[in-house]
């Protein structure tokens, strides 16, 4: 027998469409139904034509189309020499137009930041012993005997302050020279004004001891109290430690005024409020990049952020973070956290690297599962190869993904590094499809030449997987107009990924089938095809498919029963209930720390900082860039004023408050907006080289040239203001704290640009429009599934329940993601738009199958558990199989991809098999038109013959023996088809002999 291909016609919808109807209703929703039929004859009937003709071109020639399809992945991997990965914060998660970029930039360009800050944190039961301190001071040994290539160590690499008590002090030992000693006490007795002993001498003269002081390196921690002096620190006892530090006020290596009470955390007053013991210290290293290095070409990119570091530099980081990882092991007496300037983009790199075994075991364990279900378990009919073969479709759809879009330039940001997951779990999908519809074929088409089995398995699977193929593109597609960089990024590879998952499946993977069948059919071995087994018949075990059983002959049957349908829905609506309290209590929140492996000690140091200290709000930075501060003086100091009063700041550190005191004291008026430009440029250098204004010379200015003690100042190039906000928890309260600033600045009208810049700025206008974004995006993924499972399905009626379910199915996951300790952030954010693609998988397939389907609703509803049941639990327990892996991730991308599939996967399987069925059994529309005719005709002809030249034209035919009828009455032949199936068609027994009438 043989079978003709499908006939196409092309239907153009037009007034006839609308007033078609079946006869009898002739309403609008008959109507709409009618031009749907007519317009989803022409769709379906296309696809069809076009998959069957392609199935035979491929089952032809399979090795032209598993070369092209090689050649093809070749060919778009060029594009990796263009592969670049993106791990800065700002270029990931924060719209390329927004003011934190456009800042950013200008600070790279106008304000490039010289230093690099390494912290270190102690934890005990309290610092403020002495072996603690001495545990301090090791630490900082081992850091300043740290050397690199060229020798260079910690003493090349700091920046240094000047040490005013003069050429008299000395590091590791209290000062007790007499200027330091006049000094000390002349500051005591001016707690908040530091005494200008610049005023004691000339200028000139000043300005000469000023070149010849002794600089010390930046290095801030409670051991500046005793000089980190060994000797000394080894004689403290628990009185004296207490005195000590109660009493200093500068500090013994550099003189300058100190508040070490800020560097203790958790700290312990007695009665009096006197500090007696505290539970964390902080310590702090500056160093200072090398600029002439990075011009000459010494340099490399700093990993996490956009600026050059000298190679020295970058090398000693390195260093740096293997020994204070080595030391934080060695303590005795207290708990060591460190970070280092480099620390957040060496560690997201190492966590990106860290990912590939996880896909690795993914693979593996999904590997695993596919070999169980696709073959059987005899020695011909097992799929090893294949389902290797197929696997590797997703490898080539990986390398067409990330090739094209390195082409184009596509950013990789780490989130992408889930992608192949993401991509293995919707590659098998499409992969066990058309492996059921290959198993689900009749009786008839079971009978003819391989060549064209191939083309009416591609026929009947092709839809199938374009419905899901299209939706899950649209959905990326829709993601990627998303103004969040890394969102966009993401959704741009997957939905390539997919289209190419797509064609793969459809033709390398049915091109390998088709071989593999022939193997079968030659009674080869399934895991070395070259060894024959002319003698071999399937044992008894192998013949039988539990799975396909367990959806026919139990899980259809009792959920289709009245008792049960009646608790399906009631637990649904129950669901529903429950999930979207749920839903109302999920926040919005995101943090960078976030993206980092919880075990590492990065995280970990976050975390402790985070506990000790956490009265420290953020920190921003008022930058002023081609602005005439003569001019302007009265406006900055009404802009000070303002923040000042803001309830959302604490402090403000500028440097005009200083310079206004500094001059009035000394008979000068400040503001004065006729002062000449020189006089200003002169007095702001005497400002910045005296000892009140030192600390905002590299700081807070930059200069058109050199600036010197003796000369007045260069022309500003760019100057800035500091200021710090309160504690604020939560994402809107902090939102409307950025939102004052940046009110209060545009309403002053500067001349030049003056803008607030803070690291915290970056998540807060991330938090600003992430919830905007999210909606959006869901709300457009949705729109656009809904159309295409309409035009796909063809019934109005079906592809709203389709929608329903994908509604639910996000209601119930949002509520879980709350009840998990997940929050709205960026990374939820591209998981729920990809929810939205995987879930829809689940229904479409139940949807579509409905609707092929003829008899009565609960007999359809029977058929179509029965016999896409089976294809859509594979594909969900698949995909979570892929994910699976992750959940031994300790990053918070990783973990929070694997809480949503699990619960995409969950609540999309109740979804699509257990509610949609029993929707459907309730209000199911009518079939397709075609599937009405097919009954009619099946019902006057179940036992069709074959043409015997069409049977012996099936490879191997020949060779087989006819056996007795099967279990549904038809006379079965042993054919090759026969081994690989029995009976796979679910529901023949209802579909063949039930005629419906129109």
């Amino acid at each position: 027998m043989k079978i003709s291909p499908p006939d196409y016609k092309v239907c153009m919808p037009c007034r006839s469409c609308l007033d078609k109807g079946n006869g009898t209703d002739k309403g609008p929703t008959s109507s709409i139904n009618s031009c749907l039929t007519s317009v989803s004859s022409s769709v379906i009937g296309f696809f069809e034509y076009v998959f069957y003709s392609y199935g035979v071109a491929i089952a032809k020639r399979p090795i032209v189309f598993i070369l092209l399809s090689l050649v093809l992945c070749g060919a778009c991997c060029i594009g990796l020499l263009n592969f670049k990965t993106e791990s800065r914060g700002y270029k990931l998660w924060i719209p390329e137009d927004s003011d934190y970029i456009k800042i950013q930039e200008w600070q790279t360009e106008e304000f490039p930041s010289d230093s690099r800050v390494h912290l270190g944190l102690y934890e005990a039961e309290n610092v403020l012993k002495k072996e603690v301190l001495l545990n301090m001071l090791d630490v900082h040994e081992k850091v300043a005997n740290i050397t690199v290539e060229g020798g260079k160590s910690w003493e090349d690499l700091c920046a240094r302050l000047p040490v005013v008590g003069g050429p008299f002090g000395r590091r590791k030992k209290r000062s007790s020279s007499k200027f330091g000693d006049e000094f000390r006490e002349r500051a005591k007795r001016q707690t908040d004004v530091v005494f200008d002993w610049s005023s004691l001498v000339s200028r000139d003269d000043y300005c000469d001891l000023q070149e010849t002081l002794r600089t010390e390196c930046i290095e801030n921690s409670l051991l500046e109290v005793w000089g980190y002096d060994r000797d000394y620190l080894e004689s403290l006892t628990p009185e004296t430690i207490i005195r000590d530090l109660s009493q200093a006020e500068t500090s013994s290596v550099t003189g300058l005024p100190a508040n070490f009470t800020k560097y203790l955390g958790g700290i312990t007053r007695n009665a009096e409020g006197k500090i007696i013991g505290a539970r964390a210290a902080t310590h702090t290293w500056i160093a200072e990049v090398d600029r002439t290095a990075i011009d000459n070409g010494e340099s490399s990119d700093d990993p996490g952020t956009e600026s050059k570091i000298d190679k020295t530099s970058s090398d000693w980081e390195k260093r740096l973070i293997v020994e204070l990882g080595e030391t934080s092991y060695r303590l005795d007496s207290s708990n060591f956290y460190y970070s280092v300037a480099s620390s957040f983009g060496l560690i997201s790199g190492e966590t990106i690297q860290g990912d590939v075994q996880m896909l690795g075991l993914g693979f593996v364990i999904v590997f695993i599962y596919v070999v169980i279900m696709l073959g059987r378990f005899n020695l011909v009919e097992q799929r090893p190869i294949l389902s290797l073969l197929g696997l590797s479709s997703v490898g080539l759809a990986i390398g067409v993904s990330y090739g094209l879009c390195s082409a184009f330039g596509i950013l990789y940001g780490p989130v992408n590094s889930v992608l192949p997951f993401l991509l293995l779990g919707l590659g098998i999908d499409d992969m066990f499809v058309i492996m059921q519809t290959w198993n689900n074929l009749e009786l008839e088409e079971e009978q003819v030449p391989l060549v064209e089995r191939v083309g009416l398995t591609l026929k009947h699977a092709g839809v199938a997987i374009t419905v899901t193929s299209v939706t899950d593109f649209t959905a990326f597609a829709i993601g990627s107009t998303t103004v969040l960089p890394a969102l966009r990024s993401f959704c741009l590879y997957a939905a390539i990924g997919i289209a190419a998952i797509y064609f793969f499946q459809s033709t390398y993977f049915v091109a390998w089938l088709t071989y593999d069948q022939r193997r079968l059919e030659s009674k080869r071995q399934g895991c070395f095809w070259c060894l024959k087994l002319d003698n071999w018949t399937p044992n008894e075990c192998s013949k039988k498919d539990l799975l396909q059983n367990f959806f026919e002959n139990y899980y259809a049957r009792i959920l289709l029963k009245l008792p049960t349908k009646i608790l399906v829905i009631l637990f649904t609506v129950a669901l529903l209930g429950v999930t979207s309290w749920g839903v109302s209590n999920l926040r919005q929140d995101f943090d960078p720390i976030w993206f980092l492996p919880q075990r590492s000690y990065l995280y970990q140091f976050f975390t402790k900082q985070r506990s000790y200290y956490p009265s420290s709000g953020q920190e921003g930075i008022i930058y002023f860039g081609q602005v005439d501060l003569v001019r302007e003086m009265p406006r900055i100091e009404e802009l000070v004023s303002r923040l000042k009063e803001s309830n959302s700041i604490s402090e403000v550190s500028d440097w005009y408050s200083d310079f206004k005191s500094y001059w009035v004291d000394k008979g000068v008026s400040i503001p004065d907006p006729n002062m000449a430009k020189n006089d200003f440029q002169d007095r702001l250098s005497q400002f910045l080289f005296a000892p009140v204004g030192s600390k905002y010379r590299r700081r807070n200015f930059r200069f058109l040239g050199n600036l010197t003690c003796k000369d007045p100042a260069p022309p500003v190039r760019a100057s800035s203001i500091g200021y710090k906000h309160i504690l604020l928890v939560g994402s809107k309260p902090e939102i409307a704290a950025m939102s004052e600033v940046k009110r209060i600045i545009a309403s002053m009208n500067f001349s030049g640009l003056v803008a607030p810049w803070a690291r915290s700025y970056s998540e807060w206008e991330t938090n600003e429009i992430i919830e905007e974004e999210l909606y959006r995006n869901m709300g457009l993924a949705l729109l656009v599934v809904f159309l295409m499972t309409l035009l796909l399905i063809a019934s109005l009626s079906t592809s709203l329940m389709v929608l329903l379910c994908v509604v639910l199915t996000l209601v119930d996951v949002c509520a879980l993601m709350n009840w998990w300790g997940l929050t709205i952030d960026t990374v939820s954010c591209i998981d729920l738009v990809l929810a939205i693609g995987l879930c829809v998988d689940y229904a479409v397939h139940v949807g579509h199958t409905f609707m092929t389907e003829s008899g009565t609703r609960n007999q359809r509803a029977r058929q179509t558990v029965a016999k896409i049941g089976p294809a859509v639990l594979n594909g969900g327990i698949s995909t979570f199989l892929a994910f699976a892996p992750l959940a031994a991730s300790d990053s918070h991308v990783f973990l929070t991809f694997f809480k949503i599939f699990f619960a995409v996967c969950m609540f999309g399987l109740y979804n699509g098999l257990v509610f949609l069925p029993v929707l459907l059994s309730f209000v199911g529309p009518a079939p397709y038109e075609t599937s009405v005719i097919s009954s009619k005709v099946s019902s006057t002809d179940t036992t069709p013959q074959k043409k015997s030249s069409d049977w012996n034209s099936a490879p191997g035919m020949e060779k087989m023996k006819t056996h007795s009828a099967g279990k549904n009455g038809h006379s079965n032949h042993n054919s090759a088809r026969d081994l690989t199936i029995e009976d796979v068609t679910p529901g023949r027994d209802q579909t063949m002999n039930t005629t419906v009438s129109s």
